[in-house]
């Protein structure tokens, strides 16, 4: 997050970008269970976070010196592989169809979120996650778990991880927020050629609080219902 000490601020587009792109991103946290969600806030992630450089290059009240610290960010941006996949990804989500996402899993017995035992397997991008757990618990109850669940913090779950070719074959959310951490960076050394003091606070999330989907997630009442105390799932 960007923080600086004027409240009128000098670059009102490119923070209203900057403020979108956050905003899609922690829909892709929110939905990342949901495949047609995931994969239509992914779209728009993609576009905003590209959509923060042409608005800073289009600021009305550009500072003194702008034009040469840019071209040297450009340069920096350039030899970003991250940062020039997601401006080929644009092109693609703009110009073409959407970019092509496969997703993986391990589904199996988890002790809180920890995995304990598991199948991996690929899983379909159209199948949510809460379907393949209702799949899993055919595997895991009676073999591995009872009905009452006695063996405190254990349950059913799924570790999904998305993957876009185009964007580096990686857990694509980590990618995305190594571009959305970048931008705010130069967003906040723009303020400061602005003669603002401006800081950026680097966003950081717990991937496997992301990726992981319990029984207890889908249905908050049933640690209660199993008699457990405590976070069951923490």
């Amino acid at each position: 997050m960007l923080a600086h000490d004027d409240q009128l601020c000098p670059l009102p587009s490119t923070h209203e970008k900057c403020n979108e792109a956050e905003y899609f991103f922690a829909k892709l946290l929110e939905h990342y269970h949901a495949p047609d969600e995931f994969r239509f806030n992914l779209n728009a992630f993609i576009q905003a976070i590209r959509n923060i450089t042409f608005m800073l290059q289009s600021e009305e009240n550009k500072p003194v010196g702008f034009d040469d610290w840019y071209a040297k960010k450009q340069d920096e941006m350039r030899g970003n592989d991250i940062l020039r996949r997601f401006v080929e990804a644009r092109n693609i989500v703009v110009k073409r169809s959407s970019l092509a996402a496969h997703s993986t899993a391990r589904s199996g017995l988890f002790r809180r979120r920890k995995l304990k035992l598991a199948f991996g397997h690929e899983l379909s991008p159209m199948m949510s996650t809460i379907e393949a757990l209702d799949f899993a618990k055919k595997f895991t109850y009676g073999m591995f778990l009872d009905e009452d669940h006695s063996a405190i913090g254990e349950q059913t779950g799924v570790e999904r991880t998305w993957i876009v070719s185009d964007l580096g074959g990686s857990e694509v959310v980590a990618t995305c927020l190594q571009a959305l951490n970048y931008m705010g960076e130069l967003l906040a050394e723009a303020h400061r050629l602005c003669g603002e003091t401006a800081r950026y606070e680097p966003v950081s999330i717990d991937m496997q609080r992301v990726q992981v989907l319990l029984e207890a997630d889908v249905d908050p009442s049933l640690p209660e219902k199993w008699g457990w105390h405590g976070p069951p799932t923490a």
